[in-house]
Order: C-alpha cells, then structure tokens, then sequence
C-alpha cells in the first residue's frame, strides 16, 4: 500500500494540516483535523487496518516504544494501529492536542523489518 492510497481514503474529511515526507525509511504523513470528526477518520483507519493494538485508555510498553520511535514514539493518551501486510508496515497514531480542538493522525508506511 502506498502512503497516498491509504490517505485518499480521507479526502472527504478536509484534514486543515498536512504535511508528508519520504525518506529511506518510507512514507509519512500528519493530517490534523477537528475532534468533532474524530469517530469518522478512526472508523476510516480502523477499517483499513483492523483494531487498534494500543488505545488511549491503555499504557505504553516498552515493546510500543521500539516500534513507534522512528515515528516520534507514542504516550499513554495516543491510539495506535499497527498492521504488517506483504513486506510492509503501517502504523497510525491519533495524538490528541490537549489543549485545542484539534488531532493529528500521523501515518507511516514503511518496509517491514522481517
């Protein structure tokens, strides 16, 4: 699956913030939108890759944290989606701002270690 693909999904959504970038480690993308749409965008994510492996209730392991920090790690009020298809890995994170209205759904295709 291609970063581009999996983000057009959301097109509908009006993200107010984007930002992409590719490297040698793969693609990535931050889309922040308005929390009112929130249970929309987790739907969306939820269906393309299946349940989340860490929700917000949830506290963050030591095992979360490698996986997640090349993609600016992860903390205990963040959800995380984790799925490895053919030789790829996807992750999203919804990183809610605490003191705004807003979230960011950071997404980042990568090859998978394996």
């Amino acid at each position: 699956m291609k970063l581009f693909d999996f983000i057009s999904n959301f097109r509908h959504l009006h993200p107010s913030q984007k930002k992409y970038h590719v490297d040698s480690r793969g693609e990535y993308a931050q889309l922040v939108f308005d929390r009112r749409d929130f249970q929309e965008w987790y739907r969306g994510v939820e269906d393309m890759l299946g349940p989340p492996v860490k929700t917000e209730d949830q506290p963050v392991t030591d095992e979360l944290v490698r996986l997640t920090e090349d993609f600016g790690e992860i903390f205990d009020h963040q959800t995380l989606f984790c799925v490895e298809k053919n030789d790829q890995r996807i992750l999203a994170m919804f990183w809610p701002w605490r003191d705004s209205h807003l979230v960011t759904l950071k997404i980042m295709v990568s090859r998978s270690p394996n």
